[in-house]
């Protein structure tokens, strides 16, 4: 068995990943920087044979690469409406730390390359690019989860909300006073915001940072939760983000513990779940870099039985099933304070770094070549 790994070198899941292979006595996967396959200084076909198997992590952490998406993505949808810019404008785009731009074209110039690097390849992909795509795409993903009879947060409408303006009618028709507004392609929370109204009184608690430069706005991703009142500020932010393609779902309220809302974050390796996390939110969003409390599954609420958690796990299982090319993936359960219903809030391709948690007392990674070795 031979590894390849796709990813940013400074990114920590290529350390945890050597690590894992270390710890079942494999030799170390070979890295290929996104950059270089970007760049064509190498290509895949390069390593290719039946017994090499490849792993895509996420193309984090480095705006080299983040440009070089944006770029490939240039031409693909001319006539869209989303925020556009030139493959030569974007390969000389400016680092600004934490910018949201161009997500819809970067989605785009992601998605071309993943399914041009591995044309004919005969290895074994781990998460097969086909469905990383899926599930990069919230809207495309979810529809497919609700035409498997799998549980998930009720969609605003099924009309395009492209937007402020259009998701005050849409809510308006739907009598619905709490949504979540989610970048279709983001990740991380990144672009995610709960919104309010009641009467004339709106309120959007955010991921976002809007910063206003010579007359014009910018948006960025923050670890500070932000609260925004004002409407021409929401609008503003809603516009920006409708202009990029979003998500628009019910906003359902959660369990909780000691009094704070909490999700569950499920890792489902080889169709199975294994590790899990209980993330208690300080705000609407839960997620653990955001600085949410880390809690163990022993701590899940009394009142949920052990055979409705099971069949919690079940739901997991099925979501991930809708995926059967990708060997691993995180999901984010809901439960409803009812401790009986839950929801399936989003697939991640690249969901299974969980530190700490583990599962028969392995990590995340072990547990994945484990099993692997097992297949083989």
């Amino acid at each position: 068995m031979q590894f390849i790994v796709i990813a940013n070198p400074e990114t920590r899941r290529v350390k945890l990943f050597q690590e894992a292979l270390k710890n079942c006595g494999l030799s170390p996967a070979k890295l290929v920087p996104y950059l270089d396959l970007l760049t064509q200084k190498c290509y895949l076909a390069e390593f290719d044979s039946p017994n090499t198997i490849f792993r895509f992590e996420a193309p984090e952490r480095n705006f080299a690469v983040n440009r070089g998406f944006i770029a490939a993505g240039a031409e693909i949808e001319p006539n869209g409406q989303h925020q556009k810019i030139s493959a030569i404008k974007a390969a000389h785009l400016p680092e600004d730390l934490g910018r949201i731009w161009y997500q819809h074209q970067w989605y785009l110039g992601w998605r071309k390359c993943l399914k041009t690097w591995t044309v004919n390849l005969q290895g074994r992909i781990l998460n097969h690019p086909n469905e990383i795509i899926i599930m990069f795409d919230k809207v495309q993903c979810q529809k497919l989860l609700a035409t498997a009879g799998v549980p998930i947060p009720p969609i605003l409408t099924d009309n395009i909300i492209d937007s402020y303006n259009r998701l005050r009618i849409e809510m308006e028709a739907q009598k619905t006073t709490r949504v979540f507004v989610k970048l279709a392609h983001g990740s991380s929370a990144s672009g995610v915001v709960a919104y309010q109204i009641q009467d004339k009184f709106e309120r959007a608690i955010t991921t976002v940072e809007r910063v206003v430069i010579d007359g014009g706005s910018r948006f960025y991703n923050s670890r500070l939760i932000r609260q925004y009142l004002n409407q021409s500020v929401v609008s503003d932010l809603i516009n920006f983000l409708a202009g990029e393609s979003i998500q628009v779902e019910k906003w359902l309220p959660k369990a909780r513990l000691n009094a704070k809302e909490f999700d569950v974050r499920v890792v489902i390796i080889g169709g199975k779940a294994r590790q899990a996390v209980i993330r208690v939110g300080n705000s609407p969003m839960t997620n653990l870099h955001l600085g949410s409390e880390r809690r163990e599954i022993t701590d899940l609420p009394s009142g949920l039985s052990s055979q409705t958690w099971a069949e919690m796990l079940s739901t997991c299982e099925r979501a991930a099933a809708c995926f059967p090319h990708s060997f691993y993936c995180g999901i984010d359960l809901l439960i409803a304070p009812n401790l009986k219903d839950h929801y399936i809030l989003e697939i991640n391709a690249f969901g299974d770094l969980v530190q700490g948690i583990t599962w028969q007392g392995l990590d995340t990674y072990t547990t994945e070549v484990k099993m692997l070795l097992e297949e083989y």
